[in-house]
């Protein structure tokens, strides 16, 4: 499609006003071909943003601000950042050409850049949000990371470009969380991060009772049914002698004392195998529940993560 005679018009009005811009040497100096070239960078970066095409233009406008260091070149940088949503970025870059000095005769697009830059300085300053994070327990030294970088937490809450984040939370002796948070303009956002105490090691604690007692009752039983199995066998064969040669021990209370043994060895072994059994039911349903994912999901307004340990 060809442009029409308007946009010829104000594209001439480009060129005229850019390049005694460019023409002006940055600071160091800067020949014909590189203002040329960063003439035509600026050209082709009017055209991808007008296409809104941002970051292939903010390419452009960088290549031409490296070649080129002037307010008209960086003003263009600050707002193709503005508008790709690095808000934080343009502001400071437009904090910067609005703060530089002019030079004596500098060209009149130099001005008016800094005025541009004083204008979007301002306006990003009310845009730009702010992400509050309150941590408890709060823990000394405890650290708190955006997107991987570290963030000082404050009640003001921290300056921060809109949209989707993730937080993350570490403290010595509590359980890591991360958090993925949405910012959006203008406002401050506060994020609510309960930290959880790393749980003791398996073990820590010992055994439980049932363990313990269960074990225990089935050592008493067995050895009360070995040593009552034993007195059985060895009264049995000396009432079975004494009736064998006919004397005086081969009585019923004999027998009765005999009989007493092995009753008393039949519960021994009894409380043996049921002590047993109490024990490994309790240590095993103790190992499951120390194997199994401690892990929590922690859910509010413009949020959703998960906390906890696997």
């Amino acid at each position: 499609m060809k442009p029409g005679p308007r946009t010829l018009l104000m594209l001439a009005g480009l060129i005229v006003a850019a390049s005694p811009a460019l023409a002006a040497q940055a600071p160091g100096g800067a020949d014909e071909k590189a203002r040329n070239e960063a003439r035509e960078l600026v050209y082709t970066g009017d055209e991808l943003f007008a296409q809104k095409r941002y970051a292939e233009a903010l390419r452009a406008y960088q290549r031409a601000e490296r070649l080129v260091c002037v307010p008209t070149t960086s003003i263009e940088v600050a707002k193709t950042l503005a508008a790709i949503g690095r808000l934080s970025e343009a502001r400071d870059l437009a904090a910067t050409i609005a703060a530089s000095r002019p030079t004596p005769g500098e060209p009149w697009p130099f001005m008016q850049a800094r005025r541009r830059a004083e204008a979007l300085r301002d306006d990003l300053g009310e845009r730009i949000p702010r992400l509050r994070v309150r941590i408890t327990p709060s823990p000394a030294g405890a650290r708190l990371r955006v997107d991987g970088q570290i963030m000082a937490a404050s009640v003001e809450g921290s300056p921060i470009d809109p949209g989707n984040h993730w937080v993350e939370v570490e403290a010595d002796g509590y359980v890591g969380s991360r958090q993925r948070v949405y910012v959006p303009e203008r406002e401050v956002t506060t994020l609510d991060v309960p930290l959880t105490p790393v749980p003791e090691p398996d073990g820590g604690s010992g055994p439980s009772p049932w363990v313990l007692g269960g074990f225990i009752a089935s050592g008493a039983g067995l050895a009360v049914g070995l040593g009552a199995g034993v007195a059985y066998l060895n009264a049995r064969s000396d009432l079975e002698e004494a009736c064998r040669l006919g004397t005086a021990s081969c009585s019923g209370d004999a027998r009765g004392g005999a009989n007493a043994l092995g009753w008393v060895s039949n519960v021994g072994f009894g409380v043996a195998i049921a002590g047993a059994a109490v024990g490994g039911v309790a240590l095993g349903l103790e190992s499951s529940r120390a194997s199994a994912s401690k892990v929590t999901w922690a859910v509010g307004p413009g949020y959703i993560g998960v906390r906890g340990t696997l």
